[in-house]
C-alpha cells in the first residue's frame, strides 16, 4: 500500500529527536549535526535503529540544516549532495526495510522578504538544490519542517514540487503560544496555503508540548481534509548549568497521542527532547489505529498571512472591496504613479472597517512600472491589513511580482478562455499555489448564458489537465450593463446557475459594472446581487463603503442556507445602526490595523512606527523638525515610543515579525535624517564600546536593531555585528575594538541556549568583557542562571544598564 493511501487509513508512527541522541554521543554544542552524516555514519544509522525498533514507520534523515546557507557556516557547502545522499543511505540501513525514509529539510537560516532581504526565487533555488539531492539519493518521502514563516515555507513547497514528480510531501510548520507562528500565521492560514501548493500531509511540530498543540491540530482538522502529522517537544524547554532539557515525561506525551487521533491526526511522533523510548510509548497507544474521516472546509480557500476564507456554497458570502484601483481617480492615479502607497494602505483600513471580506489591488496606470509597483503595494499591504488579498493586473508580469512577495493565498484576477491568456496565467497559478478568478469571456464577451458557459468549460478543462483544481477556480459570470445590454444581464443570472449546477464551482461578478449610466445606482446594484445570491453567486467585487451591500447580502444569506441560525444576520444587524456610506470629507477610522493598533491616537510619527509605514515618516520628521522639535526629542518622545509600543504588541501577540519587520524598516528611514543631527550633539562622546549582536542560529535582528540606535544617541561606541552570529565572532571583533560590553539578543528559545555558551567562554579565558542578554524569549531568571551581568527587559533599560555596567567595571 503506498504511503499516501496508507496515511489516510490508519495511525503511522514517526521518529523523535535526532539532536538530543547525537548530543549524547558527543556532538559538540555548536556543530552540525548534518556533517556526521560522512564524518559518524554508524552513529547516524544507530539513531535510525534505534527508532525503528521503537516502532517508528517512518524516519527522518539527519538533513535539518545541510542547505547552502547552513552548510556555509562551515564552509562544507560544496558536499551538499554528498551530505543529503549519505543522509538517505544511513537512514535506509538504519530502516533495514521496515521503516519509510523522509528526507528532512529545514529552514534556510534567513528570512525571506518581505520579512528578511531573501528574494523569493532565490529561496526556492536554495531549497531546490537540496531537495534534489535527497530525492536523486532515493528518499520515500520529502519532509519540510519547523517553519515559522509562511513565506519560506511556499519556497520550499515550490522547490519541492519542481523536482518531486511522485514523491509525497510532508509541509510542517512551529506554532508558538495562541496557535500563530512568530510571523502571525494561523493554522487555517498555512493550511490553505499548504492545500493550495498541493502538499500530501499537513503537519505540526515543535516549539510547544503537546498541551499547547491540541487547538492548532484541531483547527487544521476542521477545514481541512489532507493527513495531519503532529510531532510535539517533550514539553517546553528548560535551561539549567547551562543544560537544555524538558520536563514533560514519556507516559504524558504518550498520553497526548490518543488525543491528537481522535482530533483527526494521522501521524504521530515527537521532536525536541523526545527519545525512541516516548516513541515506543506512542507506537503502543495507537500505532495501526483507524483515522478519522474529514471533509475540510470546502470550497475555493484564500488567505492572508494570519487569516484564512473560503468561497462556495453555503459559506458565508464574499465581499470584495473594490477601492484599490486608480481607474477615474486622479489623485489616486498620481499617488500610484509616484510610487506612494499612502492612498492604497488607507484605502486598505477603511474597507476593511466597513466590512469588506477581501481586498482588490489594482495598480495599473499608465506609464508606470506596474510589476514594481504591485510588488510594493502588496508588501506594504499586508502590514496593515488582515483580509486576504485579490492580486488585479492585465500584466503577467505584475500577477508574478505580486505573488513572489504575498505570504498568504491569493486570489489572482483574472484569467479568461483564450488560449495566450490560459498558457500564461494558469501554469503560474499552479506553480505558485494560488487561486484564480476566470472570466466567462473569450475571444469576445458573449451576451448569452450558453456562449459563457462553454467558455468556463473550456477554461476548467485546461486547468484541470494542468493538475489545477475545481477549488482553484472562481468564475466570473460577467455583470454588463444594464442599460447596454438588458438581456446580456438576465443571462447572467443564468450562467451563476448553470456553473454552480453543472461544473460545481463557485462564482463571481463584479456588481458596479451592471449600474453604470443610471441613477440610483446603489438601488439597481443591490437588486442584482439579491437575485445572484438566489442563482448561488457566491462572492463579488462590490463597494464596501455602501451600507445596503452588507444589508442585502446578509438578509439574502438567510434564504441561501450561507448563514445557519441567523446568527451572522444578528451580529451584523447591531453594526448598521450607524451609516459606513463612502466618506467624502471624513474618512472612517478603522478601531484596528492588522497587528490590533489604531492608528489615530498618537502623533504621526509615532503612527507611522507603528504601522510600518516607511514611505511617509521621512516626510513627518522633516515637517516635525521645520516645525522646531528638537532632534532628540523626536527620537524620545515618538521614535522611541513608538517602537516600544510595537514591542509590547509583540509581547501580546498583536503583532508578529513581519510587523515588526516593518516598523524597524520605518525607524531606519526617520533616523536617517536624524542620525546626522545627533551625531553632532554627540560631539564625538565615547562613553564605551559595545558589541552587540543576535546570537547564533537567530535571524531576528529588529530588538538588536533599534537597542543599537539608542546607545549610540547615548554616546556608545556600538559595534553591530548582525544575527546569526558565531561565538568566534564575537570574541574576535571583542578584541579588535578593545569593547567593554558584550550585548547579546535572542528571539527563541531554541537560539537562546547559545548565550551560556558566550558567558562560559567569557569566563572560560578571563576575558575583561561584561555580558548584557535581551530578546523576547529571555528572562531576568534565565540571565542570572547563566551568570550574564545584565538583563535588558526592552530598548528602554538599555542606556541605564549599559551604564551601571560601565560604572561596576570602572570600581
Amino acid at each position: 500500500m503506498k504511503f499516501v493511501e496508507r496515511v489516510s487509513k490508519e495511525v503511522m508512527i514517526i521518529d523523535g529527536s535526532m539532536g538530543a541522541l547525537l548530543q549524547g554521543e558527543g556532538l559538540p554544542a555548536g556543530y552540525a549535526p548534518d556533517l556526521w552524516n560522512l564524518e559518524k555514519p554508524d552513529v547516524i544509522v544507530n539513531v535510525h535503529k534505534r527508532y525503528v525498533d521503537a516502532g517508528a514507520q517512518i524516519v527522518i534523515t539527519n538533513t535539518f540544516g545541510a542547505c547552502v546557507p547552513r552548510l556555509e557556516e562551515y564552509g562544507r557547502h560544496g558536499d551538499l549532495k554528498a551530505i543529503n545522499r549519505a543522509a538517505v543511505e544511513n537512514a535506509r540501513r538504519g530502516a533495514d526495510g521496515r521503516a519509510l525514509v523522509a528526507g528532512g529539510m529545514g529552514p534556510s537560516g534567513r528570512l525571506v522578504f518581505p520579512v528578511g532581504d531573501l528574494a523569493f526565487e532565490d529561496a526556492i533555488t536554495i531549497f531546490r538544490q537540496q531537495a534534489s539531492a535527497l530525492v536523486e539519493a532515493g528518499t520515500d518521502i520529502l519532509i519540510i519542517e519547523t517553519m515559522f514563516d509562511l513565506m519560506e515555507m511556499k519556497a520550499a513547497i515550490i522547490a519541492c514540487n519542481e523536482v518531486r514528480k511522485n514523491t509525497p510531501l510532508i509541509a510542517s510548520m512551529t506554532y508558538a503560544a495562541g496557535g500563530v507562528t512568530d510571523t502571525g500565521t494561523g493554522p487555517e492560514a498555512a493550511a490553505v496555503v499548504m492545500e493550495g501548493l498541493g502538499v500530501d500531509v499537513i503537519g505540526v511540530n515543535c516549539s510547544t508540548g503537546p498541551a499547547e498543540m491540541l487547538e492548532v491540530v484541531g483547527r487544521i482538522a476542521e477545514v481541512s481534509s489532507l493527513p495531519i502529522m503532529v510531532e510535539p517537544n517533550a514539553g517546553l524547554p528548560t535551561i539549567k548549568g547551562g543544560i537544555t532539557s524538558y520536563l514533560a515525561s514519556m507516559d504524558e506525551i504518550a498520553s497526548y497521542s490518543e488525543k491528537f487521533v481522535e482530533l483527526g491526526a494521522n501521524i504521530i511522533g515527537g521532536c525536541c527532547g523526545t527519545r525512541p523510548e516516548y516513541i515506543q510509548k506512542i507506537s503502543a497507544l495507537v500505532k495501526g489505529k483507524p483515522v478519522l474521516a474529514r471533509r475540510g472546509r470546502g470550497g475555493v480557500g484564500i488567505s492572508s498571512r494570519s487569516s484564512a476564507l473560503w468561497i462556495g456554497e453555503g459559506k458565508p458570502f464574499v465581499k470584495i472591496g473594490e477601492k484599490i484601483n486608480p481607474t477615474g481617480r486622479k489623485k489616486f492615479a498620481q499617488s500610484v504613479k509616484d510610487g506612494d502607497t499612502d492612498l492604497i494602505l488607507l484605502e486598505a483600513r477603511k474597507q476593511e472597517e466597513a466590512g469588506a471580506s477581501a481586498l482588490d489591488v489594482n495598480v495599473g496606470v499608465p506609464l508606470t512600472d506596474e510589476p514594481k509597483m504591485m510588488a510594493k503595494a502588496v508588501t506594504a499591504l499586508q502590514n496593515v491589513t488582515r483580509l486576504p488579498l485579490v492580486i488585479d493586473s492585465s500584466n503577467n508580469n505584475a500577477l508574478a511580482t505580486g505573488l513572489s512577495v504575498y505570504a498568504g493565498r491569493a486570489l489572482v484576477n483574472s484569467v479568461n478562455a483564450e488560449a495566450e491568456k490560459m498558457e500564461a496565467i494558469l501554469p503560474l497559478i499552479k506553480r505558485m499555489g494560488a487561486a484564480v478568478i476566470a472570466l466567462t469571456a473569450g475571444e469576445d464577451v458573449p451576451e448569452s448564458a450558453q456562449k459563457r458557459f462553454e467558455y468556463a468549460k473550456r477554461i476548467l478543462d485546461r486547468a484541470l489537465a494542468l493538475g489545477l483544481r475545481r477549488e482553484d477556480i472562481v468564475f466570473d459570470c460577467l455583470s454588463v450593463v444594464v442599460s447596454a445590454m438588458q438581456e446580456g444581464a438576465a443571462q447572467t443570472l443564468i450562467t451563476i446557475r448553470r456553473i454552480r449546477e453543472e461544473l460545481g464551482c463557485a462564482t463571481t461578478v463584479g456588481l458596479s459594472n451592471t449600474s453604470f449610466g443610471l441613477p440610483d445606482r446603489q438601488a439597481i446594484n443591490n437588486g442584482f446581487l439579491a437575485m445572484c445570491m438566489a442563482e448561488g453567486l457566491d462572492a463579488a467585487i462590490v463597494n464596501p463603503y455602501d451600507e445596503w451591500i452588507h444589508k442585502t447580502s446578509s438578509a439574502a444569506s438567510l434564504f441561501t442556507r450561507r448563514d445557519v441560525g441567523c446568527k451572522r444576520y444578528m451580529e451584523e444587524a447591531g453594526k448598521w445602526v450607524q451609516s459606513v456610506s463612502e466618506p467624502q470629507s471624513k474618512i472612517i477610522a478603522p478601531s484596528a490595523s492588522a497587528g490590533g493598533e489604531s492608528p489615530v491616537k498618537h502623533h504621526p510619527i509615532f503612527n507611522a512606527v507603528v504601522e510600518g509605514e516607511k514611505d511617509s515618516v521621512m516626510a513627518l520628521v522633516k515637517t516635525a523638525l521645520a516645525g522646531g522639535e528638537k532632534p532628540m526629542d523626536i527620537f524620545f518622545n515618538h521614535l522611541t515610543p513608538a517602537i516600544r509600543r510595537v514591542g509590547d504588541l509583540f509581547a501580546e501577540r498583536k503583532k508578529f515579525i513581519p510587523h515588526l519587520v516593518a516598523s524597524a524598516d520605518t525607524m531606519k528611514k526617520a533616523m536617517e535624517i536624524l542620525e546626522p543631527l545627533l551625531a553632532a550633539e554627540r560631539k564625538g562622546k565615547n562613553a564605551g564600546t559595545i558589541i552587540f549582536a543576535t546570537v547564533k542560529g537567530d535571524v531576528h535582528d529588529i530588538g538588536k536593531n533599534v537597542c543599537c540606535i539608542m546607545l549610540q544617541n547615548y554616546g556608545y561606541k556600538v559595534v553591530d555585528l548582525g544575527r546569526n552570529v558565531p561565538l568566534d565572532d564575537i570574541l574576535r571583533s571583542a578584541e579588535e575594538n578593545n569593547a567593554d560590553i558584550l550585548a547579546l539578543s535572542a528571539l527563541m528559545t531554541t537560539t537562546m541556549i547559545q548565550m551560556p555558551l558566550v558567558v562560559e567562554e567569557v569566563k572560560k579565558r578571563n576575558l575583561p568583557y561584561r555580558i548584557m542578554v535581551g530578546g523576547a524569549v529571555v528572562t531576568k531568571s534565565f540571565a542570572q542562571e547563566i551568570g550574564a551581568d545584565g538583563y535588558g527587559r526592552d530598548v528602554s533599560e538599555i542606556p541605564a544598564l549599559a551604564e551601571k555596567l560601565m560604572k561596576a567595571m570602572a570600581k
